[in-house]
């Protein structure tokens, strides 16, 4: 029934963009953040967003740069979630690419193809597509256990990118976002307490066709990257 779906989508994306809303002013004046945000803010429609990953906070921040000024953000969720009341539902309606995250060959197929499935589909409406390159969270064992050169950082995959890039359009833009809590070992529930108390979010801009060499150019950003984390640390 196409006329349900696109109701229940008017209304999961309202819903979507309120709760944006209410994720910035609890974050700014009920918890009492301060979010320090550098370089242009994003005016495209269909831009592809890539950020350093440390917290489940990461999210709402994302949200509060792109979302609060543009598009909604579609991001690859585990498929379990659609269980959670609300958010679940929320993604479940706005068709977020969901992944089964297991380790047999299977699940990598079935991921490949779903990752595959929201490239060829990203452009064809507005929505920006977030990718968390480093695949999970950050943390100082992972990063022991990867044997990374960075200090704030894990290991970037270009998989994700590359597959965007082949079938993207020509103009489209790049975000990469450098999320920075000015503190190791960030969790969700310290930023409930607002520790820290100033996070800072810096956006920079690319053009998606004008990347040749995935791989080097995405291990360099990172370099930069964690020059930049390591610059305005404490």
């Amino acid at each position: 029934m196409p006329a349900v779906t696109r109701c229940c989508t008017f209304i999961a994306d309202h819903i979507y963009r309120i709760a944006v809303k209410l994720d910035t002013f609890w974050m700014q004046q009920v918890i009492g953040i301060e979010l320090v945000i550098k370089g242009k803010v994003n005016t495209q429609q269909t831009p592809v967003v890539i950020c350093n990953h440390q917290s489940w906070f990461d999210i709402p921040l994302v949200q509060h740069v792109i979302t609060g000024n543009g598009p909604k953000i579609k991001f690859l969720v585990k498929r379990e979630i659609v269980w959670i009341p609300i958010i679940g539902w929320i993604c479940l309606v706005l068709n977020f690419p969901r992944l089964r995250r297991g380790k047999n060959n299977g699940a990598g197929e079935s991921d490949f193809s779903i990752i595959q499935k929201a490239s060829k589909g990203h452009g064809n409406e507005s929505g920006a597509l977030l990718i968390f390159p480093e695949g999970t969270r950050f943390t100082e064992t992972k990063k022991a256990n990867q044997k990374v050169p960075y200090h704030h950082l894990l290991k970037p995959k270009t998989g994700g990118l590359k597959m965007i890039k082949q079938h993207a359009n020509a103009e489209t833009n790049l975000v990469d976002i450098t999320i920075d809590y000015h503190q190791k070992n960030v969790h969700i529930w310290h930023c409930l307490r607002a520790e820290p108390a100033k996070i800072t979010i810096t956006l920079e801009h690319y053009n998606l066709a004008e990347i040749d060499d995935m791989d080097t150019w995405l291990n360099n950003r990172w370099l930069e990257k964690d020059k930049l984390l390591s610059s305005q640390q404490y």
